[in-house]
């Protein structure tokens, strides 16, 4: 260790010690932030399309977010439910409904109201309204053109079926469906507690 860092936690004491963690917390905290800045600010100038890479990236993987979470929850959720007494091997199938994604729009409407009055003193009016609706587009780093993207909204569990070799067993058959329940939010009539072969 330094001699003036000992010298300065001798004289600061614990005091010292909790100045000296507090500032090196800061200075990464600083660190993240001007990195975090410096990405932001590197947009080219005159682009108003331009989206940070990280913001792309997110919405190209997003493609294959939904397969990829009820594999991840189902493994996640056999681990857990195998630990339940009497459960034994236990296997998971999660049945996802559809989620959802919100893209940026730009809309226009105009509105046309006029009057008219014919040769014999009637009066007609006429009213119009257009309306359209377009998509905020954001450059790719490939060079292609992709709506942007507001939202996501993650697909939902619509079921779950558990096959457990200790699944004959009314005890264990509702700890598993209990389990399941409060780890994923689903009601308990989605859910299926069945005894493997």
């Amino acid at each position: 260790m330094p001699k003036f860092l000992k010298n300065f936690l001798e004289k600061k004491g614990k005091k010292g010690a909790q100045n000296l963690v507090l500032m090196l917390l800061c200075g990464v905290a600083l660190l993240v932030a001007s990195t975090y800045f410096a990405n932001m600010s590197s947009a080219p100038e005159g682009d108003a399309s331009y989206v940070p890479q990280a913001v792309i990236s997110q919405e190209l993987t997003a493609q294959t977010y939904p397969t990829s979470l009820a594999s991840y929850l189902a493994q996640e959720l056999e681990e857990i439910l195998s630990l339940v007494a009497g459960a034994g091997d236990v296997r998971v199938m999660l049945t996802m409904g559809s989620g959802a994604n919100v893209f940026a729009q730009n809309s226009q409407e105009n509105i046309a109201a006029t009057t008219e009055e014919d040769s014999e003193g009637g009066m007609r009016s006429i009213h119009s309204i257009n309306a359209s609706v377009t998509y905020v587009m954001v450059r790719q780093s490939d060079g292609s053109e992709a709506p942007l993207m507001l939202q996501e909204i993650s697909p939902s569990i619509e079921g779950i079926i558990i096959v457990a070799q200790g699944g004959g067993d009314v005890a264990v058959r509702d700890a598993l469906t209990r389990a399941a329940q409060a780890a994923l939010g689903v009601a308990s009539h989605r859910i299926q507690v069945l005894q493997m072969r």
